[in-house]
């Protein structure tokens, strides 16, 4: 930092504006802002994210703008990192509506506890820890190893309705609940590729009778694959939550994952950072065993908030693996007051983002005044 006293993400965006206000288009053109070549400015912590309009600023001229952008802003007070990038292109999904918000949780990697943060988070939605008890439903998305049965569990099967025209989601733990493992048999696998990702995955949205719900949750495999886009084509995500380990490897997998959701205009509410340490049963001292930092690198690198850092605690593996969510179980355990908190940023932070429209217009070169 620059200065003694951190700058608010609203100061520092002001601080942005004004700053893009002195750099004109042409000699005597209008400012960035006025001409629609940049179309917004976002700053948490001391990153500062600016997108531009791909249909005004051409690939040449946008690597100019960036250097220009990267001069003028990067040398504002508090200013720590700069990032330009075109304005995404959204993907106009094939379903208009969803059944309440879709909330997206990703990992870029397997075995960061990625299924059981997203169980326990749609409980805690649906059991009011967020402040009100919302409707709230799960979609197991994880095709290639639906986990949401055993930590939820379950072991029924998916039914018809009574008109036989949907298919019932099964009801656990206040939640509406679909998942390819209530359709295969058990330890069987799914060989879902390509076109059956693009026309089952939409199915599970559009032909389950989630009746009206709040939020509907989907929990998706790790990595970036066929199924994270066909979701965006199947549905508008309202917002994507990463999880991630603190080690170098999880989070380099989780940036991956954020920057294809941000290529295809999908909102991410913030980062997780599960496993950031490992707690002893017996004396309660805290060990970095999976890394250290990772999700406040991730934070300041993207721009994202770190929504919140969890330990690795025994009590949730074995909750886990009896199939009733700590969040119940233990509502008073750390981790459950973790989740809570999670919720409650969730539940706030739920909310489309409007993409600003504009007109086409030329320019080439940019003016500091």
């Amino acid at each position: 930092m620059r200065e003694s006293e951190p700058r608010t993400p609203e100061e520092l965006e002001r601080d942005v504006l004004n700053a893009l206000a002195a750099v004109t288009v042409g000699e005597d053109g209008p400012d960035l802002l006025s001409a629609g070549h940049v179309t917004a400015v976002a700053a948490t912590g001391g990153a500062v994210r600016i997108l531009i309009d791909p249909e005004r600023v051409d690939d040449e001229a946008g690597d100019a703008l960036a250097r220009v952008l990267h001069q003028v802003v990067g040398g504002l007070p508090g200013v720590e990192r700069v990032v330009v990038k075109p304005r995404p292109r959204p993907i106009e999904p094939m379903l208009e509506r969803a059944p309440g918000a879709v909330l997206a949780v990703h990992s870029g990697k397997g075995g960061v506890g990625k299924s059981t943060i997203a169980v326990n988070l749609a409980v805690a939605l649906a059991a009011g820890r967020a402040g009100r008890r919302l409707r709230v439903g799960l979609l197991d998305a994880d095709v290639y190893g639906p986990s949401a049965p055993h930590l939820l569990g379950v072991s029924a099967r998916a039914e018809s309705t009574s008109d036989g025209t949907r298919i019932s989601p099964v009801t656990a733990h206040g939640l509406k609940v679909m998942s390819l493992g209530f359709m295969m048999p058990e330890g069987k696998a799914l060989a879902w590729r390509g076109s059956l990702v693009d026309e089952g995955l939409p199915q599970l949205i559009a032909d389950v009778d989630w009746g009206a719900l709040d939020v509907l949750v989907v929990d998706l495999p790790p990595g970036t694959s066929d199924v994270h886009l066909a979701l965006a084509r199947a549905v508008p995500i309202a917002g994507v939550m990463a999880v991630t380990a603190p080690g170098q490897i999880s989070t380099d997998d989780v940036r991956r994952g954020l920057e294809m959701f941000a290529d295809i205009a999908v909102p991410c509410l913030g980062i997780v950072e599960n496993m950031s340490t490992v707690v002893c049963d017996s004396c309660g001292a805290e060990a970095a065993l999976f890394g250290a930092g990772g999700g406040a690198r991730l934070e300041a690198e993207t721009g994202l908030p770190l929504l919140a850092r969890i330990p690795f605690l025994r009590d949730v593996l074995v909750a886990s693996e009896s199939g009733t969510p700590v969040i119940l179980s233990h509502p008073d355990h750390p981790f459950s007051a973790r989740i809570a908190e999670l919720a409650g940023e969730v539940a706030e932070r739920l909310a489309p983002a409007a993409d600003p429209a504009a007109e086409k217009e030329g320019g080439r070169t940019w003016h500091v005044h």
